[in-house]
């Protein structure tokens, strides 16, 4: 495989990209270019120029012309544009890489926010049975505790005494003997529920909670 000390096409990258090589040329060099990676990176490096020349519209050209002498081309010219070229892209290339680590630190970090979050939350309780209170409903209730006091999650399936479809309540009393309702639904005779409520009373406080209809009669409860 050529390289570009001693590739006999190695100058010819600039030429070809602006379309300066003669017909036969062009095909031997393209030809060339799949077994040789440095003139493939050269021509790489290159693609661009075209695209920046031809921002230069015809009527900037013909104003330089009318203004101004013409000035011999310097023979220095094409290899210092190839030159800034490749700077520029060399000047990319370090940007992409500069984006990506810190995209990369960005998600680490997120990542790591995600890992600590998971750690501090706590693990959901195990159901406890609530005792049904003169009907055939069961419930199962679940505290977990929380930084602003405790999750409560309550599975519910009402039977007996009760009307085809009834509102619910659910009222916790703390150790200190206040109530607090936290929650009501509706729900059907022999429908299983779930439902999530809140409470302000930390888990530790909690010494009671039960579920009551609408108006009053106690269904299901759990003494801590």
């Amino acid at each position: 495989m050529s390289t570009a000390a001693t590739c006999p096409y190695a100058h010819l990258d600039a030429v070809y990209v602006l379309g300066a090589l003669a017909a036969t040329e062009r095909v031997e060099y393209e030809r060339h270019l799949p077994g040789c990676v440095e003139c493939t990176r050269a021509l790489r490096e290159l693609a661009g120029m075209p695209g920046l020349l031809g921002r230069v519209s015809a009527d900037d050209v013909g104003q330089v012309e009318h203004t101004a002498p013409p000035v011999p081309v310097p023979a220095t010219l094409l290899p210092a544009v190839v030159a800034r070229a490749r700077r520029s892209q060399r000047r990319r290339r370090a940007l992409t890489a500069s984006l990506v680590a810190a995209a990369v630190a960005v998600l680490v970090a997120l990542a790591g926010i995600g890992l600590s979050l998971r750690e501090d939350e706590p693990p959901t309780a195990t159901p406890q049975r609530m005792e049904s209170l003169g009907t055939a409903s069961s419930g199962w209730v679940a505290f977990t505790e929380r930084r602003w006091g405790t999750q409560i999650d309550l599975t519910c399936t009402y039977e007996g005494r009760i009307a085809d479809r009834t509102t619910y309540v659910l009222v916790v009393r703390s150790a200190d003997g206040r109530s607090q309702q936290v929650g009501t639904w509706r729900s059907e005779r022999g429908q299983e529920v779930h439902v999530t409520m809140a409470t302000s009373v930390a888990t530790d406080d909690i010494a009671s909670v039960e579920v009551r209809t609408e108006d009053g009669y106690s269904v299901l409860r759990l003494e801590e």
